[in-house]
């Protein structure tokens, strides 16, 4: 896996599970969730907790998405060769 942090405009279902993401100029259609995982920080350090999910799109690629709960920010983590 390739390892990237760029920030996504995705749109999510009501549960805040993506279902689109868009990059480079294109929308991607998340086909499915792989697998999904939550990181819960320290509170002396933010306190917040992390969502990961494993995603694969409509272009047969497979990818890493993360959302911060306390900033509703979304990034793309990782890539999948």
């Amino acid at each position: 896996m390739r390892r990237v942090k760029e920030s996504l405009h995705v749109i999510a279902d009501g549960n805040q599970n993506p279902k689109m993401f868009y990059r480079g100029g294109n929308w991607f259609h998340v086909v499915s969730i792989i697998d999904g995982w939550r990181e819960i920080h320290n509170w002396w350090d933010y306190g917040g907790e992390t969502y990961f999910y494993i995603v694969s799109a409509h272009n047969f690629g497979v990818y890493e998405l993360c959302r911060n709960e306390k900033s509703s920010i979304w990034y793309l983590t990782g890539i999948f060769d």
